[in-house]
């Protein structure tokens, strides 16, 4: 077992809504490396529940000792006549006290490695307390938060719904980075192993910030299927994975407009791209495909589903897993983590 340090009161998280970045799969398999005590999967705090309707930041969401949080006052700006957002700093950064904050430590002599994770574009939902559980049981300490709350949104259905890839991971951008300098300034595990772990958007907030955080104890970066658009992505050394379900399509306009190889105005260079010119320098990144797996590879069975975007789009594109892609991807991500731990 482990100890959660901080976080609100055990609870289960609000299901996602149809069209979200969504209800949770269970990550399976138990990947232990040999240096490590096998732990058993353990359930921290949850975060406060969605908005009955889309509203903006609540500046004056209270903390733990009832003071509104000063840094919660981003502002919306309408991008475009179909309802969608983007959003003005300034930006929440990571408050260790806030109650969408797990920071969980395994029981064990030894002082744990420490994965940071960045959640995807709808906020911290189960399928990412899937993801982190899979740290957990294989003898890691985990940081995570919910940056839309800690911003100040708490209807995170308006939030993944209607603003944009930026405003999303300027949101994550500001809360993750200081979970990092948490873990690094932390004796309660082993902060010379840090690890970045992030979904959707989150993955690209963790590829973005290969770059931009100088901090040699970083071990290694783990961004499931980073969104095709946002931060621009620099050059790095930092061992890196890029797990993609080979069925993801997510807000694509065809069966073949898959997220890796997508350009957009404000992002015209793909994933695939990156990787190709991060590799001809030899730094050490590499994609991890899954047949029979599309998006949000924790988020259940794979299934195709129709998804609302704005005020008058949607799409269709597959969710989820096949049997046995999780076993698979929990070994992967294990065994890279293992291989790139410093002894």
């Amino acid at each position: 077992m482990g100890r959660l340090l901080t976080g609100s009161a055990s609870c289960a998280l609000p299901a996602r809504a149809i069209g979200d970045e969504h209800p949770a799969g269970i990550a399976r398999g138990n990947l232990i490396a040999a240096w490590l005590f096998a732990l058993s999967l353990a359930v921290g705090g949850c975060g406060t529940a969605p908005g009955a309707a889309p509203h903006g930041p609540d500046a004056s969401a209270p903390n733990e000792a009832g003071v509104a949080h000063p840094n919660t006052i981003p502002t919306l700006r309408e991008v475009g006549s179909r309802g969608f957002f983007d959003l003005d700093g300034p930006f929440a950064a990571f408050d260790p006290s806030h109650p969408s904050v797990e920071i969980w430590i395994p029981n064990a002599d030894a002082r744990a490695p420490v994965v940071v994770y960045a959640h995807g574009g709808a906020g911290y939902r189960e399928d990412d307390r899937a993801r982190v559980d899979m740290f957990r049981r294989n003898g890691f300490a985990t940081i995570s938060f919910d940056s839309y709350e800690m911003n100040g949104f708490s209807d995170w259905n308006f939030v993944t719904r209607r603003v944009a890839n930026s405003g999303k991971q300027n949101m994550i951008w500001g809360v993750f980075t200081g979970a990092v300098e948490h873990a690094a300034n932390t004796d309660a595990w082993d902060n010379r192993n840090i690890f970045l772990y992030g979904t959707s958007n989150g993955g690209r907030v963790v590829l973005y910030a290969g770059a931009e955080i100088d901090n040699a104890s970083i071990r290694g970066i783990i961004a499931e299927a980073p969104a095709g658009s946002g931060f621009t992505l620099g050059d790095y050394d930092i061992p890196t994975i890029i797990p993609f379900g080979a069925l993801d399509t997510w807000a694509g306009q065809s069966d073949t407009d898959y997220v890796w190889r997508r350009t957009y105005p404000d992002s015209p260079v793909s994933i695939e791209a990156w990787v190709n010119a991060q590799r001809a320098r030899d730094r050490p990144v590499r994609f991890i495909f899954y047949e029979n797996a599309g998006h949000l590879m924790f988020d259940g069975p794979l299934e195709r589903v129709t998804v609302p975007r704005g005020e008058a789009l949607s799409f269709s594109a597959f969710r989820g897993a096949g049997e046995g892609v999780l076993d698979r991807y929990e070994r992967d991500v294990m065994s890279f983590a293992t291989e790139n731990l410093s002894r």
